[in-house]
C-alpha cells in the first residue's frame, strides 16, 4: 500500500513541477503501477506456496520395501505441511537409506525432491536448487523428473527469478506424460498453480489469473484439501498484489478455515502473513498485528533455525503505513540484519527500499538516497529491471527534494529509458487484459443463453424423471414376477429331482428284494429239500448208522452255507432299516479268524485248497466281534469261490501305527477291471465261482459298511488271472 501512496505522490509532484516529460505521463503511470506490483511482491513473496505432488499418487506397489519407502516419504511431506521439519527429515533419510539398500532408483530420486522441499521450508533456497540440479543430472531417466522441475521452478521463483522459474515449469509440463494417465491432470494442475505465482512476479496478470482459474477448477473437482488450501492462499496473495484487497481477504479467510481444520502449520504461517498484510492494506491494524503475532509464533515451530525476516519486513511496512517512524525503522533494520546474515539479496533489496521509503516519507531525502542507492546496486546485480526502474524514479524524486537538480535529471532520463524499454511488454499485458475482459463479456452472454436452455432442459428432465420412475416401478414389478416364476420353477425342478431319485432308490430296493427272494427260493430250497429227503429215508428205510452218518456229513456243508447266507441276509435287512448297532471293544482277532476258517472247512477242503494263517499272536483290535466275523466270512467265502482247486489262501496281519491291517490273499482268477469300480455297491454284478458257485451280490457292500462303522476301511488289489488280496484296516487297541 505504501507503494501505491508513493505512486500517487509522485504523479502529483510531476504535475505540479510542470516538467517537460508531461507528454509521457500515461506511460509514466503505467510504469509506476508495474513498479508498485513488484514493490508488494516481497511483502507476500514466500507466502505463495508451490504444490508438491505426493509420490504415492504415481506408483502402485504391493506392500513391500518399495511401498515402505513411499509411505515414509508421504509421511515426511505431511510433516513438512504441519511444520515438523526435523521429524520429516528423519523419515526422508530413512527412506533414502532403504532405497539404497534395495537399489530402488525411484525412491532415491523422490528422496532428493523431499530433501529439497525441506530446504525450501526452512528458506535455504540455494541449497534446494543445488540438490535439484544435482538430482536432474544423477537421475536422467526417472519418472520423478517432473517433480525435479516443479520444485526447481518453485525455488527460482522464491529466489526472485520468475523467468527462470517459468522455463523450468515449461520443461516439467513436457514431462507430464511420464506420469500414469489417471494422474496427469493433477500434475499439470499443480504446475499451472505454481506457474501462476511466477507470472505474478513477472507482472503478467492475464497468465496469472488464467493459471489460477485452471488450478482452482481442478481443486474443486478433485476435493484435494491441501491443493485447495494452496490455491486459495495463492489466489488471495495475487488479489492483494493487484490491490483488490476485499477479494484477497475473502480467499485468504477460506484458506485459513481449511488449514486450521487440517492443522497444516506450514500453510498457516503463510496464510497468517498474507492476511496480516491484507488487513494492513485494509487499515484493520489491530487484526493485522494479531495475525503477525500468530505468524511469528508459527515461524518458531515451522522454521526454528530460520529468522522471520519476511514477517519483520512486513511489520516495518505496517508501522510505516501507521506513520510510526521508530517502530518501522526497528523492524526494517531487524529484517535487514537477518537477510545480510543469510545472504538473501532479494530480502536485502526490499529492506533497503523500505528504509529509503521511510526516510523519504519523514522528509530526510539525503538518508533516503543512501538506502535507495544500496537497493539499486542489488537490483542491478540481480537484473531486476522493474525494480531498477522504480528506484530510478525514487532517486529522481529524492535528489529533487534534496536540491540536487543535476543528479535528479540524470535519474529522470534513466527512468524514462527503462520505462520505454518495458513499454512493449506492458502494452502486451494490457492487450491480454483487454482480451480477457472481452472474452469474459462473451462468456457472460453465452452463459445467459445457456441458463435459458438449462431451465428448459431442467423442466424436460423433471418430466423425464417422472417417466423414468414410473418405468423403473414397472420394470421392478416385472422382475419380481419373473423371479417368483423362476423360484417356483426351480423349487418344482428340485422336487421332481428328489422324487426321481427316490423312485430310483425304490426301484433298486425292489430289484434287491426280487433278487433276495430268488436266492431264498433257489439256495435255501435245495438244502431244505435234501434234508426232507434224508429224513424221509431215515423214517421209511432201515438205514445203518454208518449210512445215516454219511448222509449227515454230506448235508452239513450245505446247511452251514445256508446259515451264513441267512446271517448275511439278516445283517443286510437290519442295515436297510438302520438297525445296526456297533459296539467296539478290545478283541484278539486271531481266534475269530480261526473260528471262521473252521466253519468253512468243508468248502475249501472240497476244492482241495490250502489255507495259510500267518497271524501275529495275539493281534488285538478295537472292533465289534459280529461285524468283524461277517467281514472275514464274506472275504473267505469269496476267496474259496474264485480260487481253482489246489490253490492257496493266505491270512496275514500287520501293525501300522494306531491301526492293524488284516489281509486275505488268494491265487484265484482275480477281478476283471470292468467290475472293480462297483465292487462294493449293493447292486454289484455277481459272477459264478470256479465250480459254478453263485452269490447274492451284496456281501462286499456289507463288509464296507461294517468296516467304516468301526472307523476302518476296506480296499483290494487284484490282477485278473493272478489272484486278489483284500485289506481291512481297523483301529488297533492300545492300552
Amino acid at each position: 500500500m505504501n507503494g501505491f501512496f508513493f505512486a500517487i505522490r509522485s504523479i502529483i509532484i510531476l504535475i505540479l513541477t510542470k516538467l517537460y516529460f508531461f507528454s509521457t505521463l500515461v506511460i509514466h503511470c503505467r510504469v509506476l503501477f508495474a513498479a508498485l506490483v513488484l514493490s508488494i511482491t516481497f511483502s507476500i513473496s514466500g507466502s505463495a506456496t508451490p504444490y508438491l505432488i505426493k509420490s504415492s499418487y504415481y506408483t502402485h506397489q504391493s506392500k513391500s520395501d518399495t511401498s515402505k519407502v513411499l509411505d515414509l516419504l508421504d509421511t515426511a511431506q505431511d510433516l513438512l505441511y504441519r511444520g515438523n521439519v526435523e521429524l520429516a527429515l528423519k523419515n526422508i533419510y530413512e527412506a533414502k537409506s532403504l532405497s539404497e539398500k534395495i537399489d530402488y532408483t525411484y525412491g532415491l530420486a523422490l528422496s532428493e525432491t523431499h530433501i529439497a522441499d525441506a530446504y525450501m521450508t526452512t528458506q535455504k533456497i540455494d541449497s534446494a536448487i543445488a540438490v535439484l540440479e544435482d538430482a536432474i543430472l544423477k537421475f536422467p531417466n526417472t519418472r520423478a523428473r517432473p517433480f525435479f522441475y516443479n520444485q526447481l521452478a518453485a525455488s527460482y521463483n522464491y529466489k526472485g527469478q520468475p523467468s527462470e522459474s517459468i522455463k523450468a515449469y515449461k520443461i516439467g509440463l513436457t514431462l507430464v506424460h511420464l506420469m500414469p494417465e489417471n494422474q496427469r491432470d493433477r500434475t499439470k494442475a499443480a504446475m499451472l498453480l505454481n506457474m501462476a505465482s511466477a507470472y505474478q512476479n513477472l507482472g503478467d496478470k492475464a497468465n496469472t489469473f488464467s493459471n489460477y482459474l485452471d488450478a482452482l477448477k481442478f481443486a474443486e473437482s478433485s476435493k484435494d484439501t491441501i491443493f485447495t488450501i494452496i490455491t486459495l492462499n495463492n489466489l488471495g496473495d495475487t488479489y492483494g498484489t493487484y490491490l483488490e484487497f476485499e477479494k484477497a481477504d475473502y480467499y485468504l479467510e477460506k484458506a485459513l478455515e481449511l488449514a486450521l481444520e487440517k492443522d497444516y502449520k506450514g500453510e498457516l504461517l503463510k496464510i497468517y502473513l498474507n492476511l496480516a498484510n491484507t488487513k494492513t492494506d485494509l487499515e484493520e491494524f489491530d487484526k493485522a498485528l494479531e495475525y503477525y503475532e500468530k505468524a511469528l509464533e508459527l515461524n518458531k515451530i515451522v522454521r526454528p533455525n530460520t529468522p522471520p525476516f519476511r514477517i519483520t519486513y512486513n511489520l516495518g511496512n505496517h508501522y510505516l503505513k501507521r506513520m510510526n517512524f521508530q517502530k518501522a525503522k526497528e523492524y526494517f533494520e531487524e529484517s535487514l540484519e537477518y537477510c545480510e546474515e543469510l545472504n538473501i539479496q532479494q530480502g536485502a533489496y526490499y529492506n533497503y527500499n523500505g528504509l529509503g521509503d521511510l526516510y523519504r516519507k519523514f522528509s530526510q531525502p539525503i538518508t533516503a538516497i543512501e538506502w535507495y542507492s544500496k537497493a539499486l546496486d542489488v537490483a542491478t546485480e540481480l537484473s531486476f529491471n522493474q525494480f531498477a526502474m522504480e528506484l530510478h524514479e525514487k532517486m529522481y524524486l529524492s535528489h529533487k527534494e534534496a536540491g540536487n537538480l543535476e543528479s535528479a535529471l540524470f535519474y529522470l532520463e534513466t527512468f524514462k529509458t527503462l520505462a520505454d524499454s518495458i513499454s512493449n511488454v506492458e502494452a502486451e499485458n494490457t492487450l491480454a487484459d483487454l482480451e480477457s475482459k472481452i472474452e469474459l463479456d462473451r462468456q457472460t452472454q453465452i452463459n445467459l443463453l445457456l441458463e435459458e436452455k438449462q431451465t428448459e432442459q431442467e423442466r424436460l428432465l423433471r418430466l423425464g424423471q417422472r417417466f423414468n420412475i414410473f418405468a423403473v416401478i414397472i420394470i421392478i414389478t416385472i422382475l419380481l414376477f419373473l423371479f417368483f416364476i423362476f423360484k417356483t420353477g426351480k423349487e418344482r425342478k428340485q422336487t421332481n429331482s428328489l422324487l426321481n431319485q427316490q423312485k430310483k432308490e425304490l426301484e433298486q430296493l425292489n430289484q434287491t428284494k426280487d433278487k433276495l427272494f430268488a436266492i431264498i427260493a433257489h439256495d435255501l430250497r435245495s438244502p431244505m429239500a435234501s434234508m426232507q429227503g434224508i429224513l424221509f429215508l431215515i423214517n421209511s428205510s432201515d438205514l445203518s448208522p454208518k449210512e445215516v452218518r454219511k448222509l449227515a456229513l454230506e448235508l452239513e456243508p450245505t446247511l452251514q452255507k445256508n446259515v451264513d447266507t441267512l446271517d448275511d441276509l439278516l445283517s443286510w435287512a437290519r442295515k436297510q432299516m438302520s438297525g445296526i448297532t456297533i459296539s467296539p471293544k478290545r478283541i484278539d482277532i486271531a481266534p475269530i479268524i480261526d473260528d471262521v476258517i473252521s466253519k468253512q472247512k468243508f468248502q475249501y477242503e472240497a476244492k482241495r485248497l490250502k489255507i495259510e494263517s500267518l497271524l501275529d499272536d495275539p493281534s488285538y483290535a478295537y472292533i465289534d466281534e459280529n461285524a468283524f466275523k461277517l467281514i472275514i466270512r464274506n472275504l473267505l467265502s469269496n476267496s474259496i469261490k474264485f480260487t481253482e482247486a489246489e490253490g492257496t489262501i493266505t491270512f496275514k496281519t500287520k501293525n501300522e501305527g494306531r491301526n492293524i491291517i488284516f489281509s486275505i490273499s488268494d491265487s484265484g482268477i482275480g477281478i476283471p477291471e470292468s467290475l472293480q469300480n462297483a465292487l462294493f455297491e449293493d447292486n454289484a454284478n455277481t459272477r459264478k465261482g470256479t465250480n459254478m458257485e453263485v452269490g447274492m451280490g451284496f456281501g462286499l457292500s456289507l463288509c464296507k459298511e461294517f468296516a467304516e462303522r468301526m472307523n476302518g476301511e476296506i480296499y483290494f488289489e487284484s490282477t485278473e488271472g493272478e489272484g486278489t488280496t483284500f485289506f481291512v484296516k481297523l483301529p488297533r487297541y492300545t492300552s
